[in-house]
């Protein structure tokens, strides 16, 4: 089932996104930068996606969930970890990986390479993922911590394998490693490679014969998808068991009676697909999308008492952090990587409207209303993931995200307090009076929709 979605109609994304949920991805829509607030340029897992199952074309958001290979790579990428790996998950992984650790050396092979090797690797002597762009920084952290001294993620022939953007998000990830491992003090070293390590090689298997594996490559490979198409009978009983699932057409319109089929595919966003949306049941409803319908929980976000939308601090982002302080206090003074970022606000261009808090995904920007009538925002630069939604979102561009980060910020627990001035409002001869009444009495945090 294909989606379309107009990258700027982000009130469908979260929706959209459900299609690709199953056994090798788990989809945490509420995370979602993009859900929360339309403003946010993040699409990561568009640009990292390896098999086409997300991708950006022409400005369209499309998603084809029967194309996911299960990789998971977009959940590598995705700051806020909307998107989770379940093939293997995070725990598996590691405990795979530490598992096959040999001589002080963890090597994770990808499925490609591993096919091409065959009984020339030793059993047990790698973990394996379906592609190199499922390691992140957390495990490789986390196997410093544990004691390991190198770490190689063993990919095949990249450049003749469809799910080649792995390659660039493993590289991305070992740099992003590295450099913070480095600040810790850690001499773990990292290692993409297509060069089979010899401890791994099954008895009596020389690197000359493990070399021949590359004719494996002689024609392009490509991981196979996770899910075949289901049939009807069994989407039915995952919508009787409350779960997503996608119908045709023709289905949907005998489950809405009076709905007729769309002549051609149509955009999730198009006004097509506005005037074939129909109810399906208790708080579910049916999309019109690219000439399918799907039936998705038709939930959303909830506001919480202080006005903004809820928070998580992804537990990638907490496994990183207690495997770092497990290695002892920083040796560097301060980290430039992609996981580490803190907000800057320039109070001469804020207008106290504390929408960086309200669609933080993470916490990372707090509101506070303090007995003296001060407000603001804090900011804790340790649960910053980078996303960049505060600074996306902020419409006087009084927010910068800085890239070199105090290493003593990510662990100390320091917060950054910036007290504003309640915004003015106008009473008399404004139309919107109700609504101003309003932002008067909760400090300015309403907004129009």
């Amino acid at each position: 089932m294909v989606e379309k979605i107009d990258a700027a109609a982000h009130r469908h994304v979260g929706a959209a996104f459900e299609a690709v949920d199953g056994e090798a991805i788990r989809v945490h829509r509420e995370r979602c930068a993009k859900v929360r607030n339309r403003n946010v340029e993040c699409l990561k897992c568009a640009a990292a996606c390896t098999s086409g199952c997300i991708a950006l074309v022409d400005g369209e958001l499309v998603l084809d969930a029967a194309q996911c290979v299960g990789c998971g790579t977009c959940a590598t990428v995705c700051p806020t970890c909307a998107l989770e790996a379940l093939n293997p998950s995070d725990a598996e992984l590691k405990t795979a990986c530490l598992s096959a650790v040999r001589d002080g050396e963890a090597v994770i092979v990808c499925s490609q390479m591993e096919a091409a090797l065959g009984d020339r690797l030793a059993a047990g002597a790698c973990a394996s993922v379906v592609c190199a762009g499922r390691v992140d920084e957390s495990l490789l952290a986390a196997l410093a911590a544990e004691g390991v001294s190198r770490a190689t993620v063993l990919c095949g022939r990249c450049d003749r394998c469809a799910q080649r953007h792995g390659l660039e998000v493993a590289e991305l990830v070992a740099e992003t490693a590295r450099v913070l491992l480095g600040a810790w003090g850690s001499s773990m070293d990292i290692v993409v490679t297509d060069e089979v390590p010899e401890g791994v090689l099954a008895g009596g298997v020389s690197a000359e014969v493990a070399r021949a594996a590359y004719d494996f490559f002689a024609e392009e490979r490509a991981c196979e998808p996770v899910r075949a198409e289901e049939s009807f009978a069994e989407r039915a009983d995952a919508a009787d068991s409350g779960e997503a699932f996608a119908v045709s057409p023709d289905a949907a319109c005998a489950a809405a009676p009076g709905a007729s089929a769309p002549s051609a595919p149509v955009s999730l966003s198009s006004p097509e697909a506005e005037a074939a949306d129909v109810t399906a049941g208790p708080g579910m409803r049916f999309y019109w999308n690219s000439g399918h319908s799907r039936r998705v929980a038709a939930h959303s976000l909830h506001v919480m008492r202080d006005g903004t939308l809820p928070h998580f601090v992804p537990d990638r982002r907490e496994r990183l952090l207690d495997a770092l302080a497990a290695l002892g206090e920083p040796t560097a003074s301060s980290v430039e990587c992609r996981l580490a970022g803190a907000v800057v606000i320039d109070a001469t261009r804020c207008d106290s409207c504390r929408m960086c808090a309200t669609f933080c995904p993470t916490g990372a920007i707090r509101k506070f209303d303090d007995a003296d009538d001060a407000i603001g925002v804090e900011h804790a630069p340790s649960d910053c993931v980078k996303c960049r939604s505060c600074q996306d979102v902020c419409r006087n561009d009084a927010i910068t995200v800085i890239d070199t980060v105090p290493t003593r910020w990510l662990l100390g627990g320091e917060t950054h307090r910036y007290t504003m001035t309640p915004r003015a409002v106008a009473l008399t001869d404004n139309p919107h009076q109700i609504l101003d009444t309003f932002r008067q009495a909760f400090n300015g945090d309403i907004f129009e929709r």
